[in-house]
């Protein structure tokens, strides 16, 4: 499976919950080499990985859900499916998940990174399903 929760995005859940934070997501492009190490703490390390990059358009995610799942040990937070603007030549190489601290990276705490059904060009768009963002358990 290709989806890693990194250790500050747990931590930050555990912290505040995530009903109390300020979710965005944003798509990964230049490689997916590196990008599931779970000691990466905000997007600008994500940034930092080399070959990454970070797509400049960021979102909101809506009707975010937290769903108590007793048949596989663990919580899931799930959010309605995403859409990407048009952005020709680009190739999402995966999807970020992060919570807004701030307005710079650097404060961004990561809560997952996904890169199943990656890679994807975004030239007309990109629609994103959404099966989970976040799995703790």
């Amino acid at each position: 499976m290709a989806e890693s929760y990194p250790n500050r995005g747990k931590w930050r859940v555990a912290k505040t919950g995530v009903d109390n934070l300020a979710v965005r997501a944003c798509l990964i492009t230049g490689t997916q080499t590196g990008v599931h190490n779970v000691d990466l703490n905000t997007v600008a390390d994500l940034d930092a990985v080399s070959g990454v990059n970070i797509h400049t358009e960021r979102i909101t995610p809506g009707s975010i859900t937290v769903t108590q799942d007793d048949a596989n040990d663990r919580v899931a937070i799930d959010c309605a499916n995403l859409s990407f603007a048009a952005a020709p030549g680009v190739i999402a190489q995966g999807l970020a998940f992060y919570h807004e601290v701030s307005a710079a990276d650097s404060s961004r705490e990561l809560l997952s990174v996904h890169t199943t059904g990656f890679p994807q060009p975004v030239d007309g768009g990109l629609a994103v399903t959404v099966n989970d963002f976040l799995r703790i358990g």
